[in-house]
């Protein structure tokens, strides 16, 4: 390397989990949802010796043919350009041609290329083994493709020595071809780095080693891999919740360490303390939290409005709540408050009893809810105006019918 040339740097990004609880905000620890990972565009450096400089040459005819063939910015295009060396359209378009024969769009191919336009310079005979390799294994079409974008750098990396272990390694945890595909589909960007691997190993290993069983490490490792990143947080998980009575053995018990993983310290004392301001102890809210782990998976603004409804409009106990944490779970807004619209008005015209009431309302599929609390009444038709009011037509198709006067 010339050493008047400096490293071209590009910020760190953040990954973020794709799952529900982004949406509930769980993923609040600093520690998890910092993990670093490059750029899509700089997946393509990923050994030190093919870093780039600015002393490199540019490459005109690879920008005019990104930016033709598949509509990328002048910008993205020079910049990908750089790890790019044919001068002609006979490389790219073998890899392009390879590409449609085992199934790919050109959506796909342009998202696979966006995200690693390296694979543009590949030899024909470097991809074609790798696809063989996830067919051999029972990977349709679909799952090449979805694991070849999510992991754009698998086809930069050696068979034997990285892709075969790597997918040994899953299948010792989760027993089946098929399975590992899923992972695989599954899979981030730092699937594929060793690194990440070892990192993983001991966190099973710190699990296996408390009781957690072979079936629950397999679910971790396909759906919250990343848990598996950083063994420190992961040990004081496991010991905290060993502290409260989980048992290991149980699935609850990994529901709760994804819960308590993903929360910092400050987030986590902050909805304990909105719990406790509705009246609530420690104590109580970790019997809950046993009882239902997502309770702690909600904002604390989730949290307030749930309680608020059900205390203040309702003048339910604290009691009859805790017995039923998976309230916090329901809609408020397309679940709870469009049933307690039907039920009050059963209640008033005394086609119900009061004590019939109970939470376990709202735990009722929309189907059951209909038969028992609105299709069997003459009223039926006004019964559905007023849900429909409130909540959502589309949940209220279906369900028997019977006459119960109004």
């Amino acid at each position: 390397m010339n050493p008047h040339s400096t490293t071209l740097m590009f910020p760190m990004c953040q990954f973020q989990l794709k799952s529900s609880y982004v949406a509930h905000g769980i993923f609040k620890n600093p520690q998890i949802s910092k993990i670093p990972h490059k750029p899509h565009y700089l997946q393509i450096c990923c050994h030190s010796s093919e870093c780039i400089t600015d002393s490199a040459i540019e490459n005109p005819f690879a920008v005019s043919y990104l930016t033709n063939t598949f509509g990328f910015t002048s910008e993205y295009a020079l910049r990908a350009s750089k790890y790019l060396r044919f001068k002609n359209r006979e490389q790219p378009e073998s890899v392009i041609d390879l590409l449609k024969r085992y199934g790919f769009s050109q959506a796909d191919i342009s998202k696979l290329v966006k995200r690693h336009p390296k694979v543009l310079g590949y030899s024909v005979r470097i991809i074609s083994s790798k696809i063989e390799f996830l067919t051999s294994k029972g990977a349709s079409s679909r799952d090449v493709i979805a694991v070849l974008i999510n992991n754009p750098q698998v086809l930069g990396r050696s068979l034997k020595k990285n892709i075969i272990p790597l997918y040994n390694f899953i299948k010792d945890v989760v027993d089946s071809d098929e399975k590992v595909i899923a992972v695989l589909r599954r899979g981030r960007r730092d699937l594929f780095n060793h690194a990440a691997h070892s990192d993983m190993r001991v966190s099973m290993d710190l699990l296996r080693d408390n009781g957690v069983p072979e079936s629950n490490i397999a679910y971790v490792l396909l759906w919250w891999r990343d848990l598996l990143r950083i063994s420190s947080i992961l040990k004081q998980a496991v010991e905290e919740l060993k502290e409260m009575g989980f048992n290991p053995s149980k699935k609850t018990f990994v529901t709760a360490m994804v819960v308590k993983c993903g929360l910092s310290e400050a987030t986590w004392r902050n909805k304990i303390d909105v719990y406790k301001s509705w009246g609530w102890t420690e104590k109580e809210i970790f019997v809950m939290f046993k009882k239902y782990p997502h309770c702690m998976s909600y904002s604390e603004k989730r949290i307030s409005a749930v309680m608020d409804f059900f205390v203040n409009k309702l003048g339910w106990g604290l009691s009859v709540i805790a017995k039923y944490p998976s309230l916090f779970g329901r809609n408020l807004e397309k679940r709870i408050i469009p049933r307690d619209s039907v039920i009050q008005f059963l209640l008033s015209k005394g086609l119900i009893e009061k004590k019939s009431y109970t939470p376990g309302v709202f735990g009722l599929t929309d189907a059951v809810f209909l038969d028992k609390y609105v299709n069997c009444y003459e009223c039926a038709d006004e019964l559905l105006k007023l849900y429909w009011k409130e909540g959502d037509e589309s949940q209220l198709e279906g369900g028997s019918e019977c006459h119960n006067g109004c």
